[in-house]
């Protein structure tokens, strides 16, 4: 169970990378029409703004999906203490 839910957990956290980095740069694109960009557009500071959006949502995604993975992992140690209390228990 726990090597299914780390593979689901890659998983998980690389399709959410995929579709953000996908979304952010979806309204990227060069075409032939297109003029170039005034130099004041590219060294500014709004240059940069999607990659720090696009990493910005990939930290809190993998910030809470490791919450997420460390609920589970502890509700199931919780769930083996309980049941080793148990057989230590009858054992007396």
């Amino acid at each position: 169970m726990f090597r299914s839910l780390n593979r689901t957990f890659r998983l998980f956290i690389l399709l959410v990378g995929v579709v953000v980095v996908t979304a952010a740069f979806n309204s990227v694109g060069v075409y032939a029409e297109s003029g170039t960009v005034p130099e004041t557009q590219q060294n500014g500071p709004e240059a940069n703004l999607k990659y720090l959006f696009a990493v910005f949502i990939l930290v809190w995604a993998f910030f809470f999906g490791y919450i997420f993975f460390l609920s589970r992992r502890l509700k199931e140690m919780k769930n083996e203490v309980a049941i080793l209390k148990k057989i230590i228990s009858e054992k007396e």
